[in-house]
């Protein structure tokens, strides 16, 4: 997994956006966290992208989880041994509705399966989207986190690229608000093995995956495992 240089704003900032989804392994997760005590830019950066990423828990009716989810949601907000308890509390409390909310999102029945998400970045360099899998219901969902600024006849195109095949495209990403994509059901056992691929294109997009524009970002899901 990439290291963040948590002295770099732009790799301090997706370190947050990754703090409050959960993607980020513990060693990370301590060390975002020790600068997190000190540091009230990084405790800013956390409280910017709980609001953003408060979309999925304004979009979904409320359900009861099973005790098993509950157990493990437990575990996962229950702060390490030496941060303090009240820096701790409001972004612990985030976590749960999160993990509460990801976890009904893509459960069937009481058992909630594994759950893919990707930060992409813009041109910027800037953490611009989120994209997640609805795998029940073969679908991938595009939230944008900010309104895109691109120059004129300017467009993200999103790729999945699998090794030794050609690159498939999924058209572009959202200027603002929410786009779902419908997916094959037998991506559902290939997904991991996807490399995540952005470009920057013109309005009719790149004419095959071999000539694209240039590359935005690049990079691999993520998975929040319950």
């Amino acid at each position: 997994m990439h290291e963040f240089d948590l002295s770099d704003p732009d790799e301090r900032n997706q370190a947050a956006a990754e703090y409050v989804l959960g993607t980020l392994d513990k060693r990370a997760k301590a060390r975002f966290e020790a600068l997190m005590a000190v540091s009230s830019d990084a405790q800013e950066e956390v409280e910017q992208w709980r609001e953003h990423l408060d979309v999925f828990n304004t979009s979904l009716e409320p359900q009861a989880p099973s005790p098993e989810l509950w157990k493990k949601i437990s575990a996962e907000t229950t702060p390490e041994k030496g941060f303090s308890f009240w820096s701790w509390q409001p972004i612990a409390a985030f976590s749960l509705v999160l993990l509460v909310t990801i976890g009904f999102f893509f459960q069937q029945g009481n058992q909630p399966e594994n759950v893919y998400v990707h930060l992409i970045k813009n041109e910027q360099q800037q953490p611009g989207w989120v994209v997640n899998t609805a795998l029940e219901k073969n679908q991938l969902i595009i939230q944008s986190m900010r309104p895109v600024s691109m120059p004129e006849d300017s467009f993200y195109e999103l790729w999945f690229m699998e090794e030794g095949k050609e690159p498939i495209t999924l058209g572009f990403l959202p200027e603002d608000g929410e786009r779902r994509i419908t997916i094959p059901a037998e991506w559902k056992e290939r997904l991991m093995k996807f490399e995540i691929v952005v470009t920057m294109e013109g309005p009719n997009g790149a004419p095959n995956g071999y000539e694209m524009g240039p590359v935005s970002d690049k990079t691999n899901w993520k998975r929040i495992q319950f």
